[in-house]
């Protein structure tokens, strides 16, 4: 599997199972999803997309 694809995985399962929660906790579970699927990310890619999907500005 590429790495694009692990990336998109680790983003779609954080996105449906922690919509709207707050961003530290969505943070941790993107962290966890990221080890699960050997995605290395950067801090910053990280924080925004807590930050996007905490927010629910995914779903809109």
């Amino acid at each position: 599997m590429s790495q694009a694809l692990r990336i998109r995985r680790v983003w779609e399962e954080v996105a449906t199972t922690h919509c709207c929660h707050p961003p530290e906790e969505v943070k941790a579970a993107y962290e966890a999803a990221a080890e699960r699927w050997d995605v290395q990310l950067d801090e910053r890619t990280i924080t925004l997309s807590s930050i996007w999907i905490g927010g629910s500005f995914y779903w809109e």
